[in-house]
């Protein structure tokens, strides 16, 4: 009866931490995407002052949780998303508009798609 009692406790602190995990990719990449739909907006308006701030603060914030999304995310889009911010820094220093903003546009989907991929969703369980 006592390894019931622990093999229960044991997967109700897995379903806790999936859960948590879960939660907190949501929220990490939620805000990023509205910082380069922002930032592809002041492109295209060329305040390119304001959009650099937003590019380099959804950079920072992406680059800060680095170690926790290495944990729980698929490495091919990571991957694929830290080059593409690689991309986007010739990109905002030469002031190529329509690279740019379309670049983060795009760059805001894929991020939401790494948080989408981990929520608590029908989709996501079957």
């Amino acid at each position: 009866m006592k390894r019931s009692w622990i093999g229960a406790g044991l997967l109700l602190l897995l379903l806790g931490v999936g859960a948590w995990s879960a939660w907190k990719m949501v929220t990490i990449h939620g805000p990023l995407e509205t910082m380069l739909d922002r930032a592809a907006e002041q492109a295209l308006r060329e305040d390119w002052e304001s959009a650099g701030y937003l590019f380099q603060q959804a950079k920072d914030c992406w680059e800060s949780r680095e170690t926790f999304r290495a944990c729980f995310a698929d490495h091919t889009p990571v991957e694929e998303i830290d080059g593409e911010f690689a991309l986007l820094e010739v990109y905002i220093q030469t002031r190529e508009v329509t690279p740019f903003a379309a670049g983060c546009r795009e760059l805001a989907r894929k991020i939401a798609a790494v948080g989408e991929a981990h929520e608590l969703d029908m989709k996501n369980l079957l």
